[in-house]
């Protein structure tokens, strides 16, 4: 199984200690309930929306760019990257918390409306308000 028969890949990448590391840009094209290799760092957009994901085991750890998950049938945000420089999309999934997310988001973060009450999102507003 190659990387390019599941995702497509604008940029470079290497195999390093199990991991792929990109620079430049992943979008998951092929329809799958997990991700199929794991991932460390991506310079740039990590993309896997609109899939029928039920886990995020194998995300990027960092993600340089922005990282879409939205349009999934996500539970849980556990294996979602602990950094994400850009914008972080996870609309219209299944989650009833955000527990899981990253740590840090440099952009948005952006989730359905139900969870904007949860510990990880207040956290993030926080962060947000300290930012400016």
């Amino acid at each position: 199984m190659k990387l390019e028969d599941d995702f497509d890949i604008w940029g470079t990448y290497e195999f390093v200690d199990g991991v792929y590391n990109v620079k430049g840009h992943v979008s998951l094209i092929k329809r799958v309930e997990k991700l199929p290799f794991k991932f460390g760092n991506v310079s740039g957009t990590f993309s896997c929306y609109s899939n029928n994901l039920t886990s995020l085991k194998g995300a990027p750890r960092r993600v340089y760019g922005d990282f879409y998950c939205s349009y999934n049938n996500l539970t849980s945000l556990e294996g979602a990257p602990n950094s994400v420089d850009g914008n972080f999309w996870c609309y219209d999934n299944q989650l009833i918390s955000l527990e899981g997310c990253p740590k840090q988001v440099g952009g948005i973060f952006g989730c359905d409306e139900n969870l904007h009450n949860t510990k990880e999102y207040k956290q993030f507003k926080i962060l947000e308000k300290l930012r400016k």
